[in-house]
């Protein structure tokens, strides 16, 4: 009985270690391409290279593969089922907070935002916000073509669950 114990609180062990290990997401439009890695679990990205590509990793398990070939294969259709009506639990704006909540637990590590609108006058008007205090070294507003986005974010998923009962 007390080996089953043991195994009950090492599991347990486990899943708190992986609620605190952290997430981390970037998203960066020059490549063009995303990603989404959880410490010590695995790894998703996604990228333009000739075509839309999907990587994942979950622990040691790995693979490669194009977009195109995650498309539904024709099959036999399947006849509708009419579905019973779900009961809203909660109105639209508690559901409006609770994502807010959630979004608010990411921290923004770094970002870095080029814009050209390709409009000389309107980059021209907006030209002033390269020099905002807190911004002068994340946002470019350039004339030169380049627009890109760059955002790297972090969180636990032990922060969201919080944000997401509370």
């Amino acid at each position: 009985m007390m080996w089953v114990i043991g195994i009950v609180i090492f599991l347990l062990f486990i899943l708190f270690l992986h609620l605190l290990s952290p997430l981390s997401m970037e998203v960066d439009t020059r490549i063009p391409g995303a990603s989404f890695h959880w410490q010590n679990i695995g790894h998703v990205a996604i990228w333009y290279d000739e075509e839309w590509r999907l990587s994942m990793q979950l622990f040691f398990y790995s693979k490669t593969m194009s977009i195109h070939q995650l498309k539904k294969k024709p099959g036999k259709k399947k006849t509708a089922v009419q579905k019973k009506k779900k009961i809203k639990e909660g109105s639209r704006f508690q559901k409006i907070q609770k994502m807010i909540r959630v979004l608010k637990t990411f921290r923004v590590t770094e970002w870095k935002l080029a814009l050209d609108t390709g409009d000389y006058t309107r980059n021209a008007q907006l030209y002033p916000l390269n020099f905002i205090p807190y911004a002068h070294e994340h946002l470019h507003i350039n004339f030169t073509g380049e627009t890109y986005l760059l955002l790297k974010t972090r969180n636990r998923p032990w922060n969201i669950l919080v944000a997401y009962f509370r």
